[in-house]
């Protein structure tokens, strides 16, 4: 029997965008935010006030790297940090580089990958970390 795949729904994926700009209100920051499928393409995208122009590609890129190595960016950056440098010139199949900084998540359903998160341009990586998981918290993810 052919295994059944869950991807995010479109519903589902503004929830939690609406959870992020909530969270990025809070924290009075700009920012761009980006939810990928489990394949990684893009299924929302939003760039707030004050935000740098590049962090929107940047976010799609984390939302996109979490997807494809279905782990927290963070981790990424840790194996870039601890000096594995090929990994910063890894390319995807598609248009959009993989970008292995911290602020993407994978999302998880049943164990099963169905989409991913990410922020980029509070102009401090922690802080791009704090809303996507505050993000996630919200909505139970």
């Amino acid at each position: 029997m052919p295994k059944t795949t869950y991807k995010i729904t479109y519903q589902e994926a503004k929830s939690l965008m609406a959870a992020a700009s909530e969270s990025v209100a809070k924290h009075k920051v700009p920012g761009a935010i980006a939810i990928v499928d489990n394949g990684g393409n893009l299924l929302l995208l939003e760039s707030l006030d004050d935000t740098m122009s590049s962090a929107a590609n940047i976010a799609i890129g984390k939302a996109a790297t979490a997807a494809a190595f279905k782990r927290a960016t963070i981790d990424i950056e840790a194996v870039v940090l601890a000096g594995r440098s090929p990994m910063l010139v890894l390319d995807s199949a598609t248009s959009q580089a993989y970008v292995p900084l911290k602020g993407g998540y994978p999302i998880y359903f049943n164990n099963e990958l169905i989409g991913a998160i990410a922020v980029a341009g509070t102009m401090d990586a922690d802080m791009d970390e704090v809303i996507v998981l505050e993000a996630l918290e919200n909505k139970g993810w």
